[in-house]
């Protein structure tokens, strides 16, 4: 399938769009076009608010304080993802950041933050997060933005999930998982433990839980954030979306 032709620089708004519609773009969209991309009038950039098709649309004003543009014609229509969600543990900023990025690019649905035993913080500066995957969602092409969800203790989390989760396990009593996903059907969460991993209670915890999958990562101990990224990854290619090509969507 051909590329379709589509703006090389895209933007999320929550404001809803249609063809013909003229829109002031807040405040951080504005700085970006601005300042960092170097926009001017004329120019045509991609729209999305992770509800709907993406417009092409023509920048007519730049202003010191805002941008203004008219919005155009569909370039990809909306097609939502199937739900994913990684339960994590807070970790250290930088590790954090990159771990949403990315699993932003590979098409995690939800990020819900998990309090357990080795868990060494539990700040987060959610605003920031919630900015890093949209720039992540941009970047990528995909039409819709992460949901981040307030953090819960390991047993309310796994408890009140609705789906099956299939979390990675640092010790050798868990097959690995491309041979566990070879017997099961699509997972609805994916988890991972802390840095310091998961304690001895909770292995043994959730390792009696019905929604509950034990997968194992390899024969390295892996940092959180790699566990993330590699565990979103594998389960990808082998139950997720990677049997699509690039840029199915399409005009409308």
């Amino acid at each position: 399938m051909t590329k379709p032709k589509r703006p090389t620089v895209r933007v999320f708004v929550e404001e809803e769009l249609a063809e013909g519609q003229s829109l002031v773009l807040p405040e951080a969209p504005s700085h970006y076009l601005r300042n960092v991309m170097r926009k001017s009038v004329g120019d045509t950039i991609g729209l999305f608010n992770g509800r709907s098709a993406e417009f092409a649309a023509t920048l007519t004003k730049v202003g010191k304080k805002a941008v203004e543009v008219d919005i155009g014609a569909v370039v990809a229509r909306f097609e939502p993802l199937e739900r994913l969600t990684l339960l994590f543990s807070p970790i250290k900023r930088s590790p954090m950041e990159l771990l949403i990025a990315k699993a932003t690019e590979l098409g995690v649905t939800d990020f819900q933050p998990v309090l357990m035993e080795h868990t060494q913080s539990e700040r987060m500066k959610i605003e920031r997060l919630v900015s890093i995957a949209v720039e992540a969602a941009e970047q990528c092409e995909r039409l819709t933005v992460p949901t981040f969800h307030d953090a819960k203790p390991l047993k309310a989390a796994v408890e009140t999930f609705d789906g099956s989760i299939g979390s990675a396990f640092e010790t050798s009593e868990f097959r690995p998982l491309r041979a566990v996903m070879a017997d099961v059907g699509a997972l609805q969460g994916l988890m991972i433990g802390p840095e310091g991993g998961f304690s001895g209670a909770e292995i043994s915890w959730l390792a009696k839980q019905p929604n509950i999958c034990g997968l194992g990562l390899g024969p390295r101990i892996l940092k959180a954030e790699t566990a993330g990224i590699a565990l979103v990854s594998i389960y990808q290619a082998l139950k997720g979306d990677w049997d699509k090509l690039p840029d199915f969507r399409g005009p409308e």
